[in-house]
């Protein structure tokens, strides 16, 4: 079967694909690849099994019985007639199941793939322990590979967890997280910079929905489609992403909606969810929904804010949760035009986020000192003061940055604006580093030794090269 092209993973596929080369050598392997939906794991396990002699099942949400008689029928369709008959018609258990595909990889290398493992977890009483027990009991230079897959996180977690059961078994564990902007850009290579991140802004670095926005239409007509028609895939995806990760009771969309509508404090999200929100507000922070942030270089006693810590989500809740209801009755027009400033916000909010990975990416690319930690600040006493990206060497802060959602450049008025704030924030350097992240960059006259801009399409750029690694960008300029 012809695949499409496999985008921004090419890093995971080469770890399983080695993997795969020392199972096949005698030393098997068990790799668990979790992550929430629509991410591309099941696309990229696709790409691992072509060519290989391999079985692909993909779990579903039906009783033990069924899921392995679809199991067997998997072995007949994958691995042809003869294992088929080995299996003489079925298994009575998941264990024999497991010892049936161990014995066919004595001889030969065989990979094989349970798609959404948590699914078997729940309809198979100590699943996890049943692979536990036939993995510790492996006879020697079996050439199999088993990958277990799950979108429940939390459930996929706790197998590997302290006490879980496959706790120090599996040779790779691969979290897979929803693309970068930068990593997502080849989904969309002929769209301008502005009008990528305005896609990526409303899809995430989600695979499925990056396929589906349409390059040549305009970011209007793509969010009408998508995200204010009912049924549109944006519009009805987030349920089924937080439904693998969350229980129906708890408040949890009451809460992101207030996280969404920019309540960030504790009491402001209790106040407008209505609700006690210590319990639901820590299983948020620890699937990986929520971000809890302090002010880089603040004290211990600093309240953090909390934000969503995914832009498909944050889109979704920032923009379209409040008129769910005017979307479904073919409204979603008017609400295009009612929530326009919501939009521009979570853009502007994108936009910040990108600068403070353009910012790392720097730092490891050597372009910006190796020690150079970097974050958001905001003053938690004092007069008011924010500043976009902060980099501390230490205790000291080194760099001050700025990110403005603005289509003309950035000019001296706004260095001279971050420059005012050196005052402000801990303990800073005699001459820090001031950096302008805008959609046009900075203004040529504007840089020197100690301040440098960006523009979009450099931030968006899969490669960042140290400074002075030949005249790239003008951005680079000393």
């Amino acid at each position: 079967m012809a695949m499409g092209t496999l985008l921004g993973r090419d890093v995971d596929l080469d770890t399983l694909e080695t993997a795969w080369r020392a199972a096949s050598g005698g030393t098997p392997q068990l790799a668990v690849v979790w992550g929430r939906r629509r991410v591309g794991k099941t696309f990229l396990l696709s790409h691992l099994v072509e060519g290989k002699r391999a079985l692909f099942f993909g779990a579903t949400q039906q009783a033990e019985a069924v899921e392995l008689r679809r199991f067997a029928e998997a072995v007949g369709r994958d691995l042809g007639p003869v294992a088929s008959d080995l299996a003489g018609g079925g298994f009575a258990s998941w264990e024999s199941a497991l010892r049936f595909v161990v014995a066919l990889a004595r001889e030969q290398p065989l990979v094989v793939v349970l798609d959404e493992a948590p699914y078997l977890a729940r309809s198979t009483r100590g699943f996890a322990s049943i692979v536990q027990v036939v993995w510790d009991h492996l006879p020697p230079g079996t050439r199999l590979m088993l990958v277990l897959t799950g979108s429940a996180v939390g459930t996929i977690e706790s197998m590997l967890g302290a006490g879980g059961a496959l706790r120090g078994r599996p040779t790779v564990t691969m979290r897979l997280d929803p693309l970068t902007a930068p990593e997502a850009r080849g989904f969309l290579p002929q769209l301008s910079p502005t009008a990528y991140l305005e896609a990526y802004a409303a899809c995430g670095g989600y695979p499925l929905h990056l396929r589906r926005w349409d390059g040549g239409s305009g970011t209007g007509a793509n969010l009408t489609h998508l995200a204010l028609t009912p049924g549109g895939l944006l519009l009805e995806d987030a349920l089924g992403i937080l439904g693998e990760e969350l229980p129906d009771v708890g408040g949890y969309p009451r809460i992101l909606a207030a996280i969404g509508r920019g309540r960030t404090r504790a009491s402001e999200i209790a106040d407008e969810a209505a609700q006690r929100i210590e319990h639901p507000l820590e299983v948020l922070v620890r699937t990986g929904l929520v971000r809890r942030s302090v002010p880089l270089g603040a004290p211990r006693r600093a309240r953090p804010v909390y934000e969503i810590d995914d832009p498909y989500l944050a889109f979704w809740f920032s923009v379209l949760y409040s008129d769910l209801a005017q979307i479904d009755r073919g409204q979603g027009h008017a609400v295009l035009h009612h929530r326009r400033d919501q939009w521009q916000r979570h853009l502007g909010w994108m936009f910040e986020e990108l600068a403070r990975q353009h910012a790392a990416r720097l730092v490891a690319a050597g372009a910006l000192p190796e020690d150079l930690i970097v974050g958001r600040w905001w003053s938690t006493s004092g007069p008011p003061a924010e500043v976009d990206v902060l980099g501390m060497r230490g205790t000291r802060t080194a760099l001050l940055g700025e990110a403005r959602w603005q289509s003309r450049p950035l000019g001296p008025r706004d260095v001279r604006a971050l420059g005012s704030k050196v005052t402000a924030v801990p303990d800073p350097i005699e001459e820090p580093l001031l950096v302008l992240w805008g959609r046009s960059g900075l203004e040529p006259g504007s840089l020197s030794e100690m301040v440098r801009g960006y523009d979009l399409d450099e931030m968006l750029s899969p490669d960042v090269r140290p400074a002075g690694d030949g005249p790239r960008r003008r951005a680079r300029r000393r």
